[in-house]
Order: C-alpha cells, then structure tokens, then sequence
C-alpha cells in the first residue's frame, strides 16, 4: 500500500506558500498606493504654497480667487490630460 502523506504535505505546503506570496503582493500594493498618494498631498501642499504667495491681483490675472486656491492647486496636480 502507497502512503500520499508526502504528496500531501508537499501539496499543502506549495498553497501555504503561494497564499503567503499572494498577500505579500497585496501588501506591497497598498503600500505603494499610500507612496503615491502621500506624494500627490505632497505636490498638492506644494502648488498651494506656490499660489498663496501670488497677490491678489496676479491670482485675478489667472482667475483665481484666494479662497479657491486649495481647489485650483488639487485640479493642477490631478488633472489627467487624455489626449486631444
């Protein structure tokens, strides 16, 4: 009589590892999702800082009121151009 015990161990452990490789990627996504969306708050900061420093009339010049900078600085930095 064959004993599957091997066959078995070796089949539960090659899922084990391929779980672990499986939530590992998982990890590392989310990871680089909360990079990236850390350095578009960065960039966003950024810009907005860059704006608040314009006067008054420069920000009339290019259509924006203080008030709206925060806005504006989020809409330059995440605008997706798709072509023409």
């Amino acid at each position: 009589m064959h004993s599957n015990t091997a066959g078995s161990t070796f089949h539960w452990a090659q899922h084990a590892l391929e779980d672990a490789a499986t939530a590992v990627g998982h990890i590392a996504t989310r990871i680089r999702k909360s990079f990236k969306n850390l350095h578009v708050q960065v960039q966003i900061r950024q810009m907005q800082s860059v704006l608040q420093e314009l006067n008054d009339e420069q920000l009339d010049k290019i259509g924006i009121k203080r008030s709206g900078i925060r806005e504006h600085a989020e809409h330059l930095i995440t605008y997706e151009y798709d072509g023409l």
